[in-house]
């Protein structure tokens, strides 16, 4: 193999940064080898793009029980194979996308998202390999294809839903979930880099996509627990979130950071959404885990898994999520032994092993 394409697709950041997390580890692994990473909703109608791109984005933020019925009702059988109109669009809508894949010219295809799959096989039957990374420790139905080359999911439960929807077990592997390669290392000065005490635990709050109003008034209520622990709150790309967010006293605020992977290494605790690549990024970094307000539907079935794990605690909504900070710095046997079970969860080179198997 010659040449490798990594297509994702922007609906929510997940299927990105796995993609993007592939392509690093090519570079890292398997230097001789050409691989592009590409995002395939660029090179569809722009209409769909953006309706693609914000409608869940919009549910998840503003109305996630739509979303959660959405998910439950469409969850119910996989697309048949039969169904004409469907793949009549297929064929039509994706036009560039194709263009782009004729001229990528690749040997094979490694898709994070199900679109790709869907069109690549659409246009080209099996002539050009294609295989799927699924990024949520659950499988909806619009994720099955029968005739891609490969699956790479995340837990062997997954492997049994994939089964049970017709797909050959034998052509499944469980990876996990690809990551950067950078979670996989240890930095041994970054306590001292980030400027956090030593005698106090640390508890990092990845704000995810919530609004102001909310992220505030958690905020607020975590700062009061500042004498018993360092909060360190990751607001991402929302600049105004940060900036009301410094207000607050006792409190370490950032905005976008390069390094989070350091920020979770040094973390006793961490709060965050349960999107699929974050949670796994905190169990190979064996950071336990407070989840709170997921959203029905995959970050439902994410929480499910870390439960199930001991690796994480949920907080149901933000209105409880001070009091659950406090329970677990108040018992930190218990904190330790969600430590261990985050370890134990954890899969820091799924994404080697999933080019291993792809380029042989």
């Amino acid at each position: 193999m010659k040449r490798l394409l990594i297509l994702s697709a922007s609906a929510g950041a997940g299927h990105n940064r796995a993609a993007e997390a592939l392509h690093a580890a090519c570079r890292e692994y398997y230097p001789d080898i050409d691989a592009e990473w590409a995002d395939a909703l660029k090179y569809t109608p722009r209409l769909f793009r953006k309706f693609y791109e914000q409608s869940y984005l919009w549910m998840a933020n503003h109305s996630p029980t739509i979303w959660g019925l959405l998910y439950k009702l469409t969850g119910k059988k996989v697309r048949p194979k039969s169904d004409k109109i469907l793949q009549a669009y297929d064929r039509m809508g994706y036009a560039r996308l194709v263009k782009f894949i004729d001229r990528a010219a690749p040997d094979a295809v490694i898709a994070t998202h199900f679109l790709a799959p869907n069109v690549i096989v659409a246009h080209k039957g099996r002539h050009l390999p294609v295989y799927t990374v699924v990024t949520d420790y659950d499988i909806h139905p619009a994720w099955y294809n029968p005739d891609v080359a490969g699956y790479f999911v995340p837990i062997e439960e997954v492997k049994v839903q994939l089964t049970r929807m017709g797909y050959p077990e034998e052509k499944i592997r469980v990876t996990g979930i690809p990551i950067h390669p950078t979670f996989a290392r240890t930095r041994e000065t970054a306590r001292r880099a980030l400027k956090l005490r030593e005698a106090l635990p640390v508890v990092l709050f990845m704000s995810g996509g919530f609004g102001v109003g909310d992220m505030e008034t958690a905020v607020e209520r975590l700062a009061r627990l500042a004498d018993r622990c360092q909060i360190v709150v990751v607001c991402g790309k929302n600049e105004a979130l940060r900036k009301k967010l410094s207000r607050t006293k006792g409190l370490q605020v950032h905005g976008f950071v390069k390094n989070v992977q350091d920020f979770m290494q040094e973390s006793d605790l961490v709060i965050t959404k349960a999107g699929g690549l974050t949670v796994s990024e905190c169990l190979a970094k064996g950071a336990p885990m407070v989840i709170y307000s997921p959203i029905p539907g995959q970050e439902e079935r994410n929480c499910d898994y870390l439960l199930e794990r001991g690796a994480a605690v949920k907080a149901k909504d933000l209105d409880v999520l001070d009091f659950k900070v406090a329970e677990l710095l108040e018992a930190p046997e218990k904190l330790a032994t969600m430590k261990k079970a985050a370890r134990s969860a954890a899969r820091p080179y799924a994404a080697r092993d999933v080019l291993r198997h792809v380029i042989g």
